[in-house]
């Protein structure tokens, strides 16, 4: 039995608004039909990472239940994410005081 599961990929181009297509993505033997403008090939990447992710915790933990090995998969999962999102948020600092530091000494310089 296949379980129905909607969800909507946030679209940050707010200038253009494709129509929304649907997507099967089969993770470990379920179908979710995704509605969203994102391509095709990338749902199912995501699909796949996801089920690579569960296979993996579940023949190392040997777990018995799919259902723990899913939520143990979707921690690490958000744990990635957060990891990089707080590298981002690093990068994004690190460039604004750059960024600043040149504008301070190029108004500093002065004009011949």
């Amino acid at each position: 039995m296949s379980r129905t599961f909607r969800a909507n990929i946030l679209n940050f181009n707010l200038t253009m608004a494709e129509p929304l297509k649907t997507t099967i993505v089969r993770i470990m033997g379920d179908e979710y039909p995704i509605k969203s403008d994102a391509d095709p090939d990338y749902l199912h990447e995501l699909g796949k990472y996801v089920e690579e992710k569960i296979q993996k915790i579940s023949l190392k933990n040997k777990l018995p239940s799919k259902i723990k090995s899913e939520v143990l998969a979707t921690i690490i999962i958000a744990d990635e994410y957060f990891s990089e999102k707080n590298k981002n948020a690093k990068i994004e600092q690190k460039l604004s005081e750059l960024t600043d530091f040149l504008e301070e000494s190029i108004s500093k310089k002065p004009v011949s």
